[in-house]
């Protein structure tokens, strides 16, 4: 197992940058697979007798992120069994999957499943959890939607720069009538609306700052509701949820925001957010299938004028604080309590953690994310 440089300064541990980079990178090759029951999770893949089965490339569009579509595998849609990855061809070792799901079992993770071009690596469940547990995911709810609005889009049904008053009757905020009329779906999804997380008053020019805003964010559902003429569980199933075999479920958390409108919350199982991040590793294809607009992903995680690292309702990790400690196109789904989606398309990886918090937080990034990716990272066997 390669070993990685760990420098501990207070709660935050400091990745060796270039080991670290030097230990995903090898995440990449083709490799088989074996069934995974569904009954069955608590296991990590063995990598004894499996068929051998390459993934190849399939070329969509030039607007898509370096015109590739990596793999070919995805699992069923009718809740069969999931394949496991060949961990000989895929580059991982066992003793370093276990020492990454006893970092996950230590650190009050109730999930953790690792995909290797779309076959499972591991999956482990803890604290009562099991496949069909289903948890709210927090702000990792920010991503799925940030999908919904590009398929809205994709429909013709709205336009990122169309102001969020086009949709929304006056008062959605509590800013002024003018400041309240200015602001744009684009505002939402980069953070960038000027209103306070804390009672939506304006302060500050849109398109000016990034100020993290769950509150600005909730109002794109209604939007969505209005632009599809139905509720978000129906337009999630019909746009994105049955095409690739989420069963998660949007309910109402019983609590309002500083308008009055109330607050939703995303339920998904640790297999939902495989699905997702499978989904958006593979830039919005599905078994051959192009959901979303070939370029959404490439637009969804390009850096916004007010923040680096961070794009459409999306991390980008890689840019951010992570920057030369984990892959360049390392994106995140990220949730209060240390709810998780990680993804880099070039290594071919998926990584989701469910569970309580497990390190000092905001309502997304926490020091965690250095602990967990280098207990993946430590997972890669030595070339």
């Amino acid at each position: 197992m390669r070993s990685l440089e760990v420098h501990s300064y207070g709660p935050l541990l400091v990745l060796s940058s270039t080991l670290v980079a030097a230990a995903l990178a090898s995440c990449g090759g083709s490799g088989g697979g074996r069934q995974v029951d569904d009954a069955t999770p608590d296991s990590i893949a063995s990598d004894a007798e499996v068929e051998t089965e390459s993934d190849t490339a399939e070329t969509t569009s030039d607007s898509g992120p370096d015109a590739t579509i990596i793999g070919d595998y995805f699992p069923p849609l009718d809740g069969g069994a999931w394949e496991a990855a060949d961990l000989v061809a895929t580059g991982w070792e066992p003793s370093g999957l276990e020492a990454l799901a006893q970092v996950a079992e230590d650190n009050r993770s109730s999930s953790i499943i690792v995909l290797s071009e779309g076959r499972i690596v591991l999956e482990r469940y803890f604290r009562g959890a099991n496949a069909d547990t289903q948890t709210d995911v927090a702000s990792v709810q920010k991503s799925v939607t940030s999908t919904l609005v590009g398929l809205a889009r994709d429909r013709g049904l709205l336009d990122l720069d169309d102001t969020v008053s086009t949709y929304l009757a006056a008062g959605w905020s509590n800013a002024s009538p003018t400041d309240e009329a200015a602001i744009t779906i684009r505002n939402i999804t980069t953070h960038s609306s000027g209103l306070s997380p804390q009672n939506l008053t304006q302060v500050a020019p849109r398109g000016t700052v990034f100020d993290y805003n769950t509150e600005a964010y909730q109002k794109l559902r209604p939007i969505l509701e209005q632009v599809a003429g139905t509720d978000i569980n129906a337009l999630s199933r019909a746009w994105l949820f049955d095409a690739i075999g989420v069963t998660g479920t949007w309910v109402d958390r019983g609590i309002v925001d500083s308008t009055g409108a109330p607050i939703i919350g995303l339920r998904l199982s640790a297999r939902d957010m495989a699905r997702i991040g499978l989904f958006a590793q593979r830039f919005g294809v599905w078994a051959g299938e192009q959901i979303t607009s070939a370029g959404w992903y490439a637009e969804a995680w390009t850096p916004a004028a007010t923040k680096d690292d961070y794009g459409l309702l999306w991390w980008l990790q890689g840019r951010g604080r992570l920057e030369g400690k984990a892959p360049q196109d390392l994106v995140a789904a990220l949730g209060a309590a240390d709810q998780k989606i990680y993804i880099s398309p070039s290594l071919k990886i998926v990584v989701t953690r469910q569970g309580l918090a497990a390190g000092a937080a905001t309502e997304a990034e926490s020091d965690f994310d250095l602990v967990l990716l280098k207990a993946v990272a430590d997972a890669r066997a030595a070339p």
